[in-house]
C-alpha cells in the first residue's frame, strides 16, 4: 500500500509538472474537433494486440502445458485491468496464479514465466529501437543512442548465457559467488541464480517457436503504434508512422518507471517528452493526442478486463493478498 501511495504521489507531481508546459484550454479546443470515425478501429487495434501477445504467450508455454488461447486472451485482460488500478505487477501475479490453480503449474515458476515473457517484450523493443535509430531518420542524442544498443548488447548477451550457455553461466556464477563476503548473501545469490536458470530454460526451444515469440512482439508493437498514429488522425494531425512506431517504443520503456493507478501523470509526462521534447511535436498538440490515447485506452482496458475477470472468475482477493503481500 505504501509503494501504491507514493506512486500515486508521483503521478500528481507528473500532472502538475506537466501542466505547466501545455494549456489546457487549447487542448480541450483540439480535443473537441476529434474525427470520431478512427475510435472505432483505434479500438480494434487495441484489441488485436493482447490477442496477439496471447498467442506468443501460448507458444512461450507450450513446451510446458498446452494452455487454451481463450483462457490466455482474457487472463492478459483481467492482467491489464489489474495492471491499471494496482500498478505494482498485480497482472503478472493474477497470470501465475490462474495458471497455478487452473492448469497446476508451481505457482512461483509460473509468475516468473509471465516475467520472462514481459522480459521478452523489453527485449523486443530494445532490438526495434536499435533498428529504427540506425536508419539515421531521427535526430536523437547520441549519448541516448549508444546506452539503448549497450544496454540491448548486455540483456541480449544476459539471455544468451542463460538460456544456451548454461555450463559457462553457472561458472560465472560460482565465480561471482565467491567474490561475494557475507556468507547469507553468497547462499541467497546461489540459490536465487540457480533458480533463474532454470527458469530460463523454458527459453531453449527451436529457432522456429523462437522466431514465431519475436516476430508476433513486433506484430504487437506495430499495433499499438498503429492507435498512436491514428490518434494524431482523429485529431487531425496526421504524423509519420516510423516517428509513432519510434515514439511507442521508447513510451514502452517509461513503463518500466512506478506509475500511480490508471498511469495518471506518467502517460501525459512521458508523450510530453518523447513526441515535444524529442520529436519537436507542439507541446499541446502532442498532448491532445496524449490525452485522447489515455482515454481510449481506460476505457478498452476496463471493458476488456472486467469481461474478462468475469468470464476466468479471477479470485481478486487472493491476487490482491498476493501483491499486496498480506499472506
Amino acid at each position: 500500500m505504501l509503494k501504491i501511495l507514493i506512486n500515486t504521489a508521483i503521478g500528481v507531481i507528473l500532472i502538475f509538472i506537466w501542466s505547466r508546459f501545455v494549456n489546457l484550454s487549447q487542448i480541450f479546443l483540439i480535443l473537441s474537433s476529434i474525427n470520431l470515425a478512427y475510435l472505432g478501429p483505434i479500438f480494434i487495434f487495441l484489441l488485436i494486440s493482447p490477442i496477439i501477445r496471447s498467442v506468443r504467450l501460448k507458444i512461450f508455454l507450450s513446451n510446458i502445458k498446452q494452455i487454451k488461447l481463450k483462457d490466455l486472451i482474457f487472463l492478459n485482460g483481467s492482467a491489464m485491468i489489474l495492471n491499471f488500478f494496482i500498478p505494482i505487477r498485480a497482472g503478472e501475479i493474477a497470470k501465475g496464479i490462474f495458471l497455478h490453480t487452473e492448469y497446476k503449474l508451481a505457482l512461483v515458476k509460473a509468475i516468473v514465466w509471465i516475467f520472462l515473457d514481459r522480459f521478452l517484450d523489453f527485449l523486443v523493443v530494445l532490438f526495434l529501437t536499435v533498428i529504427l535509430l540506425s536508419f539515421g531518420h531521427f535526430k536523437l542524442s547520441e549519448t541516448f543512442q549508444i546506452t539503448v544498443v549497450t544496454v540491448f548488447i548486455v540483456m541480449l548477451t544476459i539471455t544468451y548465457l542463460t538460456v544456451f550457455q548454461v555450463k559457462l553461466a553457472k561458472k560465472i556464477i560460482i565465480f561471482i559467488k565467491y567474490l561475494l563476503i557475507e556468507k547469507h548473501i553468497k547462499i541467497y545469490f546461489g540459490r536465487a541464480s540457480l533458480f533463474i536458470l532454470d527458469s530460463f530454460s523454458v527459453l531453449q526451444r527451436s529457432p522456429k517457436d523462437l522466431s514465431s515469440m519475436v516476430g508476433l512482439s513486433i506484430l504487437a508493437y506495430i499495433c499499438d503504434a498503429m492507435v498512436w498514429y491514428l490518434c494524431f488522425i482523429a485529431i487531425g494531425f496526421k504524423q509519420d508512422f516510423l516517428k509513432m512506431f519510434l515514439g511507442l517504443l521508447l513510451s514502452a520503456l517509461t513503463y518500466l518507471v512506478p506509475a500511480a493507478p490508471g498511469y495518471i501523470g506518467s502517460v501525459e509526462a512521458s508523450g510530453l517528452l518523447i513526441l515535444s521534447g524529442i520529436f519537436g511535436i507542439a507541446p499541446n498538440l502532442s498532448s491532445a493526442m496524449t490525452v485522447l490515447f489515455h482515454i481510449l485506452s481506460a476505457i478498452f482496458v476496463i471493458i476488456y478486463g472486467l469481461i474478462s475477470i468475469f468470464s476466468l472468475k479471477i479470485n481478486l482477493r487472493l491476487i490482491l493478498d498476493k501483491a499486496l503481500k498480506r499472506k
